[in-house]
Formats: C-alpha cells, sequence, structure tokens
C-alpha cells in the first residue's frame, strides 16, 4: 500500500455516485495516494463540489485540492509530507513518481512548494491553514 500518512478517516463519501453531489471532507488523516487519485478522478468526472472542513486535512486528504470545484475553511489544518510505502522504502525514482502523483492534484503556487519543499518532509509534516491557500487563490466555503 503506498500511503502519504496514516489510515484515512471516515468523515466524508468520496464514493458518491450522485452527479452534483457536495462532498464533505472533515478531519481526515490520509491514505492511499492511489485511492486518492481514483476519488478525485471520480468526483471530477461526476462534477461534484469538495469541501474540506474540520480542524484537519492531512496527508492525502491535500489532494482533494485538485477537485475541480473545491472550497476551504480559513481554520483547517493542511499537512504535507512526501509519499513512503508501508514496510519497505521506495526507491528515488518511485518517490519522483508518487510525488508528481500528488503534486498534481495541487494548485500551481502549491505544486512548485510541494516539489522543492514539502515532499521531504518525513514523519513532521508542513503544516499551511486555509486561509493561507484563500488568499493564494482557494475559494473559502461559505
Amino acid at each position: 500500500m503506498l500511503a502519504v500518512g496514516g489510515v484515512g478517516a471516515q468523515a466524508a463519501q468520496p464514493g458518491s455516485q450522485q452527479p452534483g453531489a457536495t462532498i464533505v471532507i472533515s478531519n481526515d488523516y490520509g491514505g492511499s495516494v492511489r485511492k486518492r487519485t481514483a476519488e478525485v478522478q471520480q468526483i471530477n468526472r461526476l462534477g461534484q463540489t469538495v469541501e474540506i472542513r474540520g480542524s484537519v486535512c492531512m496527508s492525502s486528504c491535500t489532494m482533494f485540492l485538485g477537485a475541480k470545484s473545491v472550497c476551504v475553511m480559513p481554520e483547517t489544518s493542511f499537512a504535507f509530507h512526501g509519499p513512503y510505502r508501508f514496510f519497505s522504502k521506495l526507491t528515488s525514482l518511485e518517490f519522483d513518481q508518487w510525488s508528481r502523483v500528488i503534486a498534481n492534484h495541487y494548485p500551481s503556487f502549491l505544486r512548485n512548494w510541494y516539489m522543492q519543499t514539502g515532499r521531504y518532509r518525513g514523519s513532521n509534516p508542513a503544516r499551511i491553514k486555509g486561509s493561507e491557500l484563500i488568499r493564494h487563490g482557494v475559494a473559502r466555503c461559505r
């Protein structure tokens, strides 16, 4: 299992098949990058909106920023670190490949920072408040 962070909290139901639905993500601690990629693809295919709320969005949860329609709350803390695999180390090629997969889910300002800095954070994730993301153009949830 390739992951960024631990097991994700089941605070939302990104698997909803309802076109145009609003998916609320709240206090999500991350999980599988592969699974999160598929969830974001489905959300975009169905024209769903993602609202990132709660106190934390950690690890692969941050990939929900790749939804075409997404908003965040100013007080939500987003935690970023690089990809890793449980029980065995990623090769440098795998690390670069999975870092790009993750970064491609971010707005350009965040993508550049992640590739230069954020992905090298290990057990001490870099934290960015939703208010900072809003300041850079991510929509604020109402």
